[in-house]
């Protein structure tokens, strides 16, 4: 099937249960969505993991214990459960870096890793779905998903 663009009017409505959109300050669909989902995009963006103490690091070291936290990427896709917020199962925020190549690259580890769920794509700014599909197809043949322009 073909790619699907959608117009501002029908871009949160139902039909895709994974929404994809770029991180906060890239893109105005990221800011309503956020008003939706309680502010959580905002909320996350300003958290900073706590360090751990180096004494539990010498502990865990002189116990030969494997350690137990991962501190997470700055740049990791966040996911957020929002079936009861909006017409969908999750959001996931994809950090942009001005390369649609390695944003669709990313997008593609994320849906793969969720057994590709029906997509739906809120585009940067100034990007095409010409260009985003491109990009896709050298992941996937797959190419049934539904693209928002900013």
């Amino acid at each position: 099937m073909a790619v699907n663009v959608l117009s501002q009017a029908g871009a949160l409505n139902p039909g895709s249960d994974l929404w994809v959109v770029p991180q906060l300050g890239k893109s105005q669909w990221t800011s309503k969505l956020d008003w939706y989902l309680n502010f959580q995009l905002c909320k996350s963006s300003r958290h900073t993991s706590a360090n751990v103490p180096g004494f539990l690091n010498d502990v865990i070291k002189e116990t030969e214990l494997n350690k137990f936290y991962r501190p997470v990427a700055a740049a990791a896709p966040m996911m957020i459960a929002s079936e009861t917020l909006l017409p969908n199962k999750w959001v996931v925020v994809v950090p942009w870096n001005d390369n649609v190549g390695t944003w669709a690259e990313s997008i593609f580890r994320v849906w793969s890793g969720l057994q590709q769920p029906t997509l739906r794509i809120f585009l940067p700014p100034g990007q095409s779905t010409g260009s985003f599909q491109q990009a896709w197809v050298k992941h996937h043949s797959n190419q049934d998903f539904t693209v928002v322009l900013d």
